[in-house]
């Protein structure tokens, strides 16, 4: 498709973020998005107004389901083996498998998330509730990535109580603070269990990069070109990865990639060597602006509930959260983990390839941090991560 496909029909947001007019920004061929889609007609460019009612993308799991995910837990008990070693072959879900590998193909070629519910967290020990959430998640991806250099495979993500430092400089899985439309750094799936929900907000928002990329493509071809350039300072701030000189948006292999995380781009902190990091330019800026709007356009809330088991394909999704407050009695508790399908993963460019390989590669011990341990205090790179 011709590069004037992107911009040949007029659209008028009404913000004058995405109102700047096409006839001034036409590519050239010096320009990252020649020949790219003009439009990605894919089942995951998707608005939330397309889902009429939850049971499109929550899976509610019947009482044999659940007898089965039980009869697998105590088979796997039976083997007396240590957490790690859950796999489809050790937790056997025979009547639950052809619907979990159905929907392990919805995430990588169809709208590229879903929930499965019934589970009660409450009903289970700490211990069993991960094996579970193992089991299950064995057969969407086998492959589990470490989310930090010391190794740990899971992540609990709730408010630090006992954190001195304000809730807007800590990291965000200590705090309770909303947080923008971002991607984690390099997993292909996140995958999060509901332990605990919060008195109030804290829901999971979710928006379609592939949505954004066709409403761009219409409206603001410039910021598409600018997203794609190779000249974003990035710093992941994890797995072992220097800051370096990247793309936010990628075309590759058929697939178009966002990927980043406004907390990654901003250079507002200081590096470990006490030199600040560079500034995004005010182009930079606009960009990131127009992505998050075109987002919270087209979101689709994940009301949660406890036990719910959330698969979001990380490639090709952005995902966002509300500001919460806990009480004693409810509490948002969420176990995170990053998770690979070998045989249905998205082929990366070169750039996302090494942080990829970092998060799943298996020379680096692993940590198991089943129960959560209280947060006092973090390391300042951990401020930067999601």
């Amino acid at each position: 498709m011709p590069p004037s496909a992107l911009y040949s029909t007029e659209y008028d947001f009404g913000d004058a973020i995405l109102s700047k007019s096409k006839r001034d920004v036409g590519f050239n061929n010096q320009d990252p998005v020649t020949g790219w889609p003009g439009r990605l007609t894919h089942a995951l460019s998707w608005s939330g107004s397309d889902f009429v009612n939850e049971e499109q993308f929550v899976h509610e799991l019947s009482a044999q389901d659940k007898a089965e995910i039980n009869n697998a837990l105590a088979h796997f008990q039976d083997l007396e083996l240590d957490g790690s070693a859950v796999t489809a072959s050790t937790f056997p879900l025979p009547g639950l498998r052809e619907k979990l590998l159905q929907l392990a193909g919805e995430l990588h070629d169809g709208k590229g998330f879903f929930v499965l519910r019934g589970l009660n967290p409450a009903g289970y020990s700490p211990e069993d509730n991960i094996v579970i959430f193992l089991g299950i998640s064995s057969y969407i991806a086998e492959t589990r990535g470490k989310q930090d250099e010391a190794g740990n495979m899971l992540l609990h993500i709730r408010e630090a109580k006992q954190m001195q430092a304000p809730q807007e400089d800590r990291p965000a899985r200590d705090s309770n603070t909303r947080l923008a439309f971002h991607t984690d750094q390099f997993p292909d799936i996140l995958a999060l269990q509901t332990h605990g929900c919060a008195a109030k907000g804290g829901d999971h928002i979710i928006a379609s990069s592939y949505k954004i990329y066709n409403e761009l493509a219409a409206s603001r071809p410039d910021l598409l070109k600018v997203l794609a350039r190779p000249d974003w300072f990035f710093d992941s701030r994890s797995l072992f990865c220097l800051p370096e000189r990247r793309p936010l948006l990628f075309n590759h292999n058929g697939r178009v990639i966002l990927n980043f995380g406004r907390i990654h781009v901003m250079g507002k902190e200081r590096s470990d060597n006490g030199e600040s990091t560079p500034q995004p330019s005010l182009q930079q800026l606009e960009a990131l602006d127009a992505v998050q709007l075109l987002a919270e356009q087209n979101q689709l809330r994940l009301v949660m509930q406890p036990g719910d088991l959330t698969f979001i394909n990380n490639f090709g999704l952005l995902h966002a959260r509300d500001g919460f407050e806990d009480t004693e009695e409810n509490t948002r508790h969420l176990v995170r983990m990053w998770l690979k399908n070998d045989r249905l993963a998205w082929q990366l460019p070169q750039t996302l390839q090494k942080g990829n390989y970092r998060t799943f590669d298996d020379t680096v011990e692993e940590l198991w941090n089943i129960r959560p341990a209280p947060r006092v205090a973090f390391k300042v790179r951990e401020k930067f991560g999601p």
